[in-house]
């Protein structure tokens, strides 16, 4: 469980960090590979979570604890699409 609970936040601290190493100026047509390397992880972490739960039952659900970290990005990205580009 340990194991499982440090892959989950090592996933969920990348997921996080990986969009504001790419650069200071945001939102710009370089930001492609942060959206597709957020979700590639995000996704990951899901399979991760799903797997703990499933071995681990209602032990697993301390892999939440990764969960903000990992939607935080993707929750980003959508918002700012769903808005037309402009906050």
């Amino acid at each position: 469980m340990r194991l499982l609970l440090a892959l989950s936040l090592a996933i969920a601290i990348a997921a996080l960090l990986y969009p504001s190493f790419l650069g200071s100026s945001f939102f710009n047509a370089g930001m492609d590979s942060a959206i597709y390397v957020s979700l590639f992880l995000a996704s990951c972490w899901l399979v991760l979570f799903a797997v703990g739960l499933f071995k681990f039952k209602s032990r697993g659900l301390w892999l939440l604890i990764g969960f903000p970290f990992v939607a935080y990005w993707p929750l980003a990205f959508f918002v700012f699409a769903s808005h037309g580009g402009s906050i």
